[in-house]
């Protein structure tokens, strides 16, 4: 279900981040270990979105349970693999063979391979996603002919293909068949990639970060007995995102591969590779909240009913409560929501809550909180992408206990938990963000502000409590942004906007935002907003109860036209005040345009 809302916003969003390149591996892993290692710079790089696995090469049910086994035990069970079918090159399984006769794949604790044969698997998934698939071709080009002959539209389906000059010799009829496609290929000449092998150091560099995907490369280095690690196979998986190690030469639909830098090759591959920490090993510094945020993209306080089906995790606390709150969320027991990575037998004491409607990201994310901690001094902050399918986390730790603290974090450090995904991006739409505390420790977490850090030149101070927020990028019209204004797409400040319609009682335009509930204030509150204003250059802002018709009213003169820029209203609201409403009254004759709407005090 989540991948399929991954996929879905993401073609929504006009602001989403570059998409990672969708890649299918087609390998004969088993016979040497320059696979393992690709496949390791594959699954370990942000930047690609393997869509499956292919197996070629006899025994081909043989090579696909050791694929199986090994994403199992990386965390990768949604990477499906199949077995190619039909003749098959006979090639030669080394000891590695040996990492797949243990139990975890015997007994049935890994997943399996696809019924549907390698030519079948390929094309369903080549077909879900037209001109946008790479298909690296790590071993004999069998199932790539087989694929191409048995589903001629495969052939305009395809982004391209990569291959590697030598094994076109181990199958040369199929070598032959894929050459005169018509599919655009990269052809990378065997002679380019002579000295292009990892040596001692940088093997050790790569096994370093000891997470579940380098421990099962090094599992699969220690059952091979050659010398070096041939590093021909991990270029292939580079170069579906970065050509810069290559010198090419360009031909009709071909791009052959002459030389490459192999010692800077060499180096980046086991610097990325190394880099690859988990974050509980190298925990994060919290941060300063800065000043007023550029962009609030989320905000919880817990005081609020209305937005109670949004906790997922956690229970009220109504005593043990910072200064000047009225409720709290304190964590329970529940397994960790990462159902990829993380453990799935381990509980923790966790506090869940789920923004709808996801919204997307800005550049410099910051996360700020109200945190009370006792039985242990390390927290896990997650969050969830929508964009990518995956979690990602960072850990700080040396807390104080016992008593109510301030914190913020920045998430662009956070990483899944074995170092990969990288950072949060801008236009990532995000979902659930979680706070995790050894399970026989105590928790309780307020105030919870999502938000993209200031801007230079920013001198207003970061709110003392973010009431209530609206971006009017994502989610319904009716259940998520209700009152009186249209959803303008695509000319909002960032995205979308909401766009003044007219009042049938007086006839002039407005924009009723209703906060679908009531929103207590615990005294002066101000409504900061970005603006899109023509034909005049003041406004009245008013914070309303409906049911009472109680309002507090703020006259905006001197407004910027023409332009979209940022201003705020303040008013001399009162403890006790509880408005449901925010009105926008730009006067007759007027066209506004409103976004990244935020209610604070």
């Amino acid at each position: 279900m989540r991948a399929a809302l991954a996929f879905l916003f993401l073609a929504a969003s006009a602001q989403a981040q570059a998409p990672r390149v969708p890649v299918i591996i087609d390998t004969d892993i088993g016979t040497g270990i320059g696979d393992a290692f690709a496949l390791g710079l594959a699954l370990g790089s942000h930047e690609i979105d393997v869509r499956g696995v292919t197996a070629v090469g006899a025994d081909t049910k043989k090579r696909a349970m050791l694929l199986c086994r090994f994403l199992t035990m990386t965390g990768r069970r949604h990477v499906r693999v199949a077995a190619g079918d039909g003749k098959q090159p006979d090639r030669p399984i080394t000891d590695l063979e040996k990492y797949h006769y243990h139990p975890d794949p015997l007994f049935g604790r890994t997943t399996k391979p696809d019924d549907k044969p390698a030519v079948a698997f390929l094309f369903e998934r080549i077909k879900a996603q037209p001109g946008q698939v790479t298909l690296v071709a790590l071993g004999p080009l069998t199932n790539v002919a087989a694929l191409l002959a048995a589903h001629p539209d495969a052939r305009k389906l395809l982004r391209r293909i990569i291959v590697l000059e030598e094994n076109s010799k181990l199958d040369p009829e199929a070598g032959t068949r894929v050459r005169e496609s018509g599919v655009p290929l990269v052809l990378i000449r065997e002679k380019a990639c002579a000295g292009l092998a990892l040596d001692a150091a940088g093997v050790k560099r790569v096994f370093a970060p000891g997470t579940p995907l380098t421990r099962n490369i090094e599992a699969l280095h220690q059952m091979w007995d050659g010398e070096g690690v041939p590093l021909a196979k991990a270029l292939a998986v580079a170069l579906c995102f970065d050509e810069s190690f290559v010198k090419a030469t360009k031909l009709e639909r071909m791009s052959v591969v002459t030389s490459v830098k192999a010692k800077e090759f060499a180096k980046w591959y086991a610097d990325r590779m190394g880099s690859l920490v988990a974050p509980g090993k190298r925990p994060s510094k919290l941060v300063e909240p800065g000043e007023m945020p550029h962009r609030v993209h989320v905000a919880e306080d817990f005081d609020n009913d209305v937005e109670r089906f949004w906790w997922m995790s956690g229970k009220a606390e109504l005593k043990l409560l910072p200064p000047g709150s009225k409720r709290a969320c304190r964590a329970v027991l529940t397994h960790d929501f990462d159902d990829l990575l993380m453990p799935s037998r381990v509980m923790d004491k966790a506090v869940i809550f789920n923004p709808v409607p996801g919204p997307p990201m800005g550049r410099n994310t910051r996360l700020s909180f109200r945190y009370w901690i006792k039985g242990t001094g390390t927290l896990r902050v997650q969050i969830y992408s929508l964009t990518n399918g995956y979690h990602r986390h960072l850990v700080v730790d040396k807390l104080p206990q016992g008593e109510w603290r301030h914190a913020a974090v920045d998430m662009t450090e956070a990483r899944r938990p074995d170092g990969t995904g990288g950072p949060l991006s801008e236009g990532e739409r995000i979902d659930d963000v979680q706070f995790y505390a050894d399970a026989d420790a105590e928790l309780i977490i307020d105030d919870v502000v999502l938000f993209d850090a200031a801007g230079p030149g920013e001198k207003r101070p970061f709110p003392k409590r973010v009431v209530y927020c609206a971006g009017f990028d994502t989610g319904d019209k009716v259940k998520h942004w209700p009152g009186d204004f249209a959803i303008v797409r695509d000319k909002g400040f960032y995205w979308h906007a909401a766009g003044a319609v007219e009042n049938k009682a007086t006839g002039e335009p407005w924009i009723r935002l209703h906060m679908r509930g009531e929103r207590p204030l615990g005294g002066p509150a101000k409504v900061s907003f970005r603006h899109l204003l023509t034909g005049g250059a003041a406004m009245r802002v008013k914070l309303v109860h409906a049911a009472t018709k109680a309002e507090h009213v703020v006259e905006l003169k001197g407004l910027a036209e023409g332009k979209w820029a940022a201003t705020e209203a303040a008013f001399a609201t009162k403890q006790g005040d509880r408005p449901d409403e925010i009105h926008f009254l730009p006067g007759k004759g007027a066209t506004l345009l409103v976004d990244d709407v935020l209610l604070h005090e």
